[in-house]
């Protein structure tokens, strides 16, 4: 839920109370005034003592059901009184609602402590390896994961809470815990990595409680009311796995015991979960290492790396060991690739992470306040070449197969973080939505925002604390990454540039720096956030220029400079091409839309930039245009060609008045009409590259009996036969264009060849 809905869900509660309070009456309306102050500051007290733990939230659900429900069906100006006619009826409607939102909190919770990590899983090959290794072991390892589910389900009861069972089942559940202990504790390293892969560890960790004997119902009051000091079953399992044999463990099961810990959370155990966490992570090193943290970030959740070392540790000195571990991995790792080791060739990670925004950057606002002012796209449309921009910026200049690689893509949002992931949720659905459908890469990670800058924002229109907030949210994850280099993409209507100038300031040259800013225009350049202490949009642009911020209108362009830079490869950017072509063609428009046409030229303008890069510096093929083609109608003439009239595609071979040549790109002139930029292959310049002619439409005939042509080809250049015509158009189309450079016109060209 966004932040907008939230507030105006709370100002309609607000004009609802006042009618109570007018209406019906003064005791309901308080009593209603004050359950909703009671979940305002719940929702506003995330971190604090009293909420130490899940089930200290369920049970300021059920007290506040109960409150609430006992107003609703017995005060004397409540329109349900059914308590003053029948007090039993009130009573059991009072505990049947009370019961249902007691139920209801733990069935939210229980669905989010079931689902797995969304890291990917192992590759078939690997399975097929561990199966052809010792098929005894793997039927013992079975077994032992049978065994823990089983005993996880006795203890995991649909409608009633283990607190309750506790209290008439207590011989049992102790007897099931200390099997469960037991089994993980003698099980071999392989069983047990396969078994926390495999089994609900969060949901096992919530359900093993740390309690005491109880000898009076006093002890079970302050239990029920308190975080217990003493060290029960839960400290022995996560101790077990945390301490005990954390050597044991592989990468992903950490991740998975670390992440059990967040659900749990933290706080739960004061001070224990803080110590597991930090001996987690000093026993993973090097390579290892940055693999734990990338799949920390991969879950799709809120519960992030970030969020564990920054937010769900509280001791400064704990986060300070976590922090110096971390930098001095890092500083091992770049020795490594300095020196080019064998370890540092073993890697499977990229060398750059790639944080974006999200609204009118990934995701077309629609001009709709506070989200964004882009009007220029549909809303939520996404617009087209960003999802490919991301994805070869991640895979830098490597072309290896990228599905063995862990994603590097995050999200710095100025939403503001509300409570757990109400913010959140949505995005991780889009997000979960995209990677489902293949055209997002990986799974990427979200930082948020706060209220209070959000609130500045929103009340004085002040860009300023969205900006340095979004700086701090960098430099804290730089902290967490050092051993990357950085990539920012923004736009300009709310700070994203301000927000690069500050990141670029402040990098730490210890650790990874931000290579580059890419920043969308939505609005006038002069028109951007420059922050208080630039005078003039001079100035700014002079702060920005020497932060390597770049002002792009599409992401083509930012492809285009970024493989100028050697971030991204030239099949890269030609793929960044296509997948803008694509992205705009599944934009849903409506009929009389009249932007369509203009976002099409604009599209248009950006791929005639990059086809001319592609064939003259790239040497690759061209990019099709987004332009509507006409249909082409054929005129036969006497020599056996065609006549097309119509729109020709880039890459198809023509004859001209002057020779045979490949289309390079059109455009119309006024005075003309459409023009085509042909490479013609019989005229040479000096230095042995084709030159270029612009024919009128009128005349460019293509060739019926393309054998002739492709056969003289071939046997020219002593290459295997194509196994169709057009692939000998695109063979021809990339021969042409590998030696064709910034030549000049067809004139230029005549008088220099020979």
């Amino acid at each position: 839920m966004s932040p907008s809905r939230i507030l105006l869900l709370l100002t309609l509660m607000l004009v609802g109370l006042v009618t109570l309070f007018q209406q019906i009456g003064v005791l309901f309306g308080t009593s209603c005034l004050f359950s909703l102050v009671l979940v305002v500051v719940f929702l506003t007290s995330e971190g604090s003592p009293l909420l130490f733990a899940q089930e200290a939230e369920n049970r300021f659900w059920t007290v506040v059901a109960t409150l609430l429900s006992s107003v609703v069906f017995f005060a004397e100006d409540s329109p349900l009184r059914i308590g003053h006619k029948s007090p039993l009826a009130g009573c059991i409607a009072v505990g049947v609602f009370t019961c249902w939102i007691s139920w209801y909190d733990r069935w939210l919770r229980r669905r989010r402590l079931v689902r797995a990590p969304h890291f990917a899983k192992p590759s078939s090959t690997e399975n097929l390896r561990t199966l052809a290794a010792d098929p005894a072991e793997l039927d013992a390892s079975i077994e032992a994961l049978a065994k823990v589910d089983e005993a996880v389900a006795r203890l995991d009861h649909y409608f009633i809470p283990s607190t309750i069972t506790r209290l008439w089942r207590r011989r049992e559940t102790a007897r099931v815990e200390r099997f469960i202990i037991e089994t993980l504790q003698d099980c071999g390293a392989d069983d047990l990595n396969m078994i926390l892969r495999r089994v609900k560890l969060g949901l096992l960790v919530y359900k093993l409680k740390d309690s005491e004997p109880m000898k009076s119902w006093a002890d079970y009051a302050a239990s029920f009311l308190f975080s217990p000091s003493t060290k029960g079953a839960r400290t022995e399992l996560v101790d077990l796995l945390a301490v005990q044999r954390v050597a044991d463990l592989n990468v992903r099961s950490r991740v998975v015991l670390l992440d059990a810990l967040q659900q749990m959370p933290l706080s739960a155990c004061p001070r224990r979960g803080e110590l597991w966490v930090r001996n987690v992570m000093l026993w993973t090193r090097g390579d290892e290492l940055t693999e734990l943290k990338t799949l920390c970030d991969l879950k799709g959740d809120v519960h992030s790396l970030h969020k564990l070392v920054y937010q769900d540790i509280r001791e400064s000195s704990i986060r300070t060991d976590i922090l110096k571990h971390v930098q001095r991995e890092a500083s091992v790792q770049s020795a490594h690739r300095l020196l080019r080791t064998r370890k540092s060739a073993r890697s499977n990670r990229g060398s750059r992470k790639v944080l974006s925004d999200l609204d009118d950057t990934l995701l077309c606002s629609g001009g709709h306040y506070p989200a964004g002012l882009d009007k220029r796209w549909p809303r939520k449309a996404i617009y087209p070449g960003v999802l490919a921009f991301y994805r070869e910026l991640d895979l830098g200049t490597d072309e290896g197969d990228f599905r063995s690689r862990l994603g590097n893509l995050v999200f710095l949002s100025a939403r503001p973080h509300v409570f757990s992931d109400l913010a959140e949720r949505s995005s991780y659905a889009k997000f979960a939505h995209l990677l489902q459908a293949k055209r997002l890469h990986t799974m990427p990670t979200l930082l948020t925002g706060d209220l209070k800058t959000g609130g500045e924002m929103m009340l004085r229109g002040d860009m300023e604390p969205l900006a340095q907030k979004k700086a701090q949210n960098f430099l804290e994850f730089q902290a967490l990454y050092p051993e990357f280099d950085f990539v920012f993409v923004g736009d300009n209507g709310q700070g994203d540039a301000r927000a690069a100038e500050l990141m670029a300031a402040a990098s730490s040259p210890r650790g990874g720096r931000l290579e580059r800013a890419y920043i969308h225009i939505v609005q006038p350049i002069d028109r951007t956030h420059r922050g208080r202490h630039h005078d003039t949009p001079e100035s700014a642009r002079e702060a920005w220029d020497k932060a390597g911020v770049v002002f792009v209108e599409t992401f083509v362009d930012a492809a285009l400079d970024a493989c100028s830079r050697k971030f991204i490869s030239p099949l890269g950017l030609r793929r960044v091409g296509v997948a803008a072509k694509k992205d705009f063609e599944v934009i849903q428009w409506a009929a009389d839309d009249r932007r369509k046409d203009m976002r099409r030229q604009e599209l248009d303008d950006a791929l005639r930039r990059l086809n001319r890069a592609l064939v003259v510096d790239y040497g690759l093929d061209a990019v099709p245009l987004c332009d509507a083609v006409a249909p082409v109608s054929v005129r036969k003439r006497k020599s056996g060609s065609v006549q097309l009239e119509g729109v020709i595609e880039p890459g198809r071979a023509v004859v001209t008045p002057v020779g045979p040549g490949i289309v390079l790109s059109s455009r119309t002139s006024k005075d003309i009409g459409l023009v085509y930029e042909v490479a013609l292959d019989e005229w040479r310049l000096c230095d042995r590259n084709p030159a270029r002619a612009y024919i009128p439409s009128g005349q460019i005939v293509y060739e019926q009996s393309r054998k002739t042509a492709l056969e003289a080809f071939r046997s020219s250049k002593q290459e295997p036969a194509p196994t169709s015509a057009s692939d000998a158009d695109w063979m021809a189309l990339s021969e042409v264009r590998r030696r064709t450079d910034s030549a000049g016109s067809l004139g230029e060209a005549a008088g220099r060849a020979q």
